[in-house]
Formats: structure tokens, C-alpha cells, sequence
């Protein structure tokens, strides 16, 4: 019991370790998140829109459920 109970904290660990990771890479600009991808269709356009962000923007990840442009 107590070995599967550890099993499961344990991957659940290693998802939230693997997510962060892939959210916050070194090197590359900061998220700001403008809203729901369904109310933006083309993200990234909309975030290279005079005066926006010239590094565009994406859908981010883990339900690609928010358009975030790069800073």
C-alpha cells in the first residue's frame, strides 16, 4: 500500500517537474498571457499587431488553452 501510495507522489512529481521545465526554458523571452485561444484564433499575429509584442506569441501549453505573446 504505502509503496504505491509513493509510486503515485512520485510520478506526479516528476509531470510537475517535466511542465515547469518545459514553461519556463532559459534563454527564450517571458509569457504574457492576453486571453483564451478560442477568443484569438491567430495568436500570433495578434501579438505581432503594431505596438504588440514583435516576437509573436503561441498557445502554450499543457491544454494550449491561452495565447501568451513573448516579451
Amino acid at each position: 500500500m504505502a509503496a504505491t501510495f509513493l509510486s503515485v507522489v512520485f510520478k506526479i512529481l516528476v509531470i510537475a517537474l517535466a511542465s515547469s521545465s518545459l514553461l519556463f526554458t532559459p534563454g527564450e523571452g517571458k509569457n504574457v498571457c492576453q486571453g483564451k485561444c478560442e477568443d484569438i484564433p491567430n495568436c500570433d499575429k495578434w501579438c505581432k499587431s503594431p505596438g504588440g509584442y514583435p516576437k509573436g506569441g503561441q498557445c502554450v501549453p499543457p491544454l494550449y488553452q491561452f495565447c501568451c505573446c513573448i516579451e
